[in-house]
């Protein structure tokens, strides 16, 4: 299949099983490596590397805020690459490699590097892992948007994606403990465990990457004509102009500001309780790496049986709709358990099944609902901006993580929490208990209302939607049409 026979493929209501499933699986290669490191790394700089909790947040601050600048950057350069092979899946093919590679070195120590050197070797790889992560995900998520246009099968798509997204955080939350433990067991140091599973989960983005390459072959929209530079020449400054001049375009939307507040808070209450929960295993409940893996275990299974529940409300009703009801849901939800605390596992296990609602909405509607702006914006700005729309959300969604674990690790800093080398027991101060649990519930629950709030004012619903599509494709064939039925929009 070609990819001039897109716009067939755009017109009708189904996609292939076998294109929603390659683009599913596309889906492990980003959740693989994103889960693993918002769980773990932050543990593994403190517990492993033996960085203090404060700087070992900055670390991943800085490298997960390059990642938010360069977001823009890589869509301007997916939506305008000229090739015949596509405009997204060249990037995903050339990322993949050097993005498995890095990640095997991300959880690599030199134990010979002082503090002040492995702060620097780690900001470096960070900031190189994030760039080849990059490279592949905006391509990957704006090809999403080409793949069709129906509103709901948008959401269909999603879902699958949604179920690749949690089977990857599954495996990246529940099986690297057990993974440390079985190499610790064998004879082998904490460091070499952290290898070994870095190289298991390289190879599996690896794998899942080529294969999402290969089924969704052919299915995205070709390139629209552009104006050649008066001297053909390649410009920085003019691209970077562009760049911008995109960002404040899209971001004057209505509807991008909407979702783009609720994406930046969600993502960092998203953050803040992931980020902490290892934390809240290991030294509030006392839980062994065993337990700790099966709790990780549970907690991933819960989105898998949310998910149904998901996709069917989500069709049934509105998407807007059950985004911000279940952000409120999960955020009330979750902050009550500062009062209760976890005394027992029954305990926990309401507390990660409200978790898991708001985020088993986000993961699944957010993109779909970010994929709806592209054609408002085709018919305002007369330009197809997949890529630059894709970046500027997962810029507020990186920016609101960014902060959100630097926060973790400056929250625990000020609380006097005790970094270790791996090997060592570690009682932890009363505070920095205390500080643990308000990550994951207080703090997580206000910043997950913030999102709801901003979410209640997106304009783009269903009907609204189907309005703008056929005014859209009567401006095309240049025929009468009539915005009075999705004038919010506008």
């Amino acid at each position: 299949m070609h990819t001039h026979q897109i716009a067939i493929l755009q017109a009708s209501d189904k996609l292939p099983l076998h294109v929603k499933l390659g683009y599913a699986i596309g889906q492990m290669a980003d959740s693989l490596a994103y889960n693993l490191f918002y769980v773990f790394y932050l543990f593994f700089l403190t517990n492993v590397a033996s960085i203090p909790a404060g700087r070992a947040g900055t670390i991943v601050l800085i490298a997960v805020i390059w990642d938010a600048i360069a977001d823009p950057l890589v869509g301007q350069f997916s939506d305008t690459i000229n090739s015949h092979w596509g405009r997204r899946r060249p990037l995903m093919l050339a990322a993949i490699l050097p993005y498995a590679l890095l990640m095997l070195l991300l959880y690599t120590n030199i134990s010979t590097f002082n503090v002040n050197q492995q702060t620097v070797y780690f900001t470096i790889l960070a900031i190189l892992f994030w760039s080849a992560y990059k490279i592949y995900v905006i391509p990957f998520y704006s090809l999403g948007a080409e793949m069709t246009n129906n509103f709901d099968e948008r959401t269909s798509l999603r879902v699958w994606a949604s179920y690749a997204l949690n089977l990857a955080v599954l495996v990246s939350s529940s099986a690297p403990p057990l993974i440390v433990k079985w190499i610790v067991d064998a004879g082998f140091s904490v460091s070499s465990s952290w290898r070994g599973v870095s190289l298991i989960f390289a190879i599996l983005t690896l794998i899942s990457g080529l294969t999402c390459w290969y089924l969704t072959r052919g299915y995205e929209l070709p390139i629209r004509e552009r104006k050649p530079r008066v001297d053909g020449k390649y410009h920085p400054v003019a691209f970077i102009g562009e760049v911008l001049s995109n960002m404040f375009e899209i971001g004057h939307l209505s509807s991008s500001k909407f979702l783009g507040a609720s994406v930046f808070f969600w993502s960092a209450a998203y953050t803040l309780s992931t980020g902490a929960l290892y934390y809240l295993f290991l030294n509030n409940m006392a839980y062994s790496e065993q337990d700790a893996a099966l709790n990780f275990l549970i907690y991933s299974l819960l989105a898998l049986v949310w998910l149904p529940i998901v996709n069917y409300t989500a069709q049934k009703f509105d998407k807007k709709t059950v985004y911000y009801l279940s952000m409120f849901i999960s955020s009330i939800g979750t902050g009550l358990f500062y009062f209760y605390g976890f005394p027992n596992r029954n305990m926990l296990i309401m507390y990660l099944i409200l978790l898991q609602l708001g985020n088993s909405y986000f993961w699944t509607v957010y993109y779909s609902m970010m994929y709806d702006i592209c054609e408002l914006d085709d018919f305002i700005n007369d330009k197809r901006r997949e890529g630059a729309i894709t970046a500027l959300m997962s810029f507020l969604q990186k920016f609101g993580s960014a902060l959100a674990i630097w926060f973790i690790g400056f929250y625990m800093d000020r609380h006097g929490y005790i970094s270790s080398s791996g090997q060592q027991t570690i009682t932890q101060p009363p505070q920095a208990l205390h500080a643990i649990l308000e990550l994951n519930t207080s703090i997580h629950a206000l910043v997950g209302l913030l999102a709801a709030l901003f979410a209640i004012g997106y304009p783009l619903t269903r009907s609204r939607y189907q309005a703008l599509l056929a005014a859209l494709q009567a401006k095309k064939e240049q025929q009468s049409y009539t915005t009075s039925d999705f004038k919010q929009l506008l």
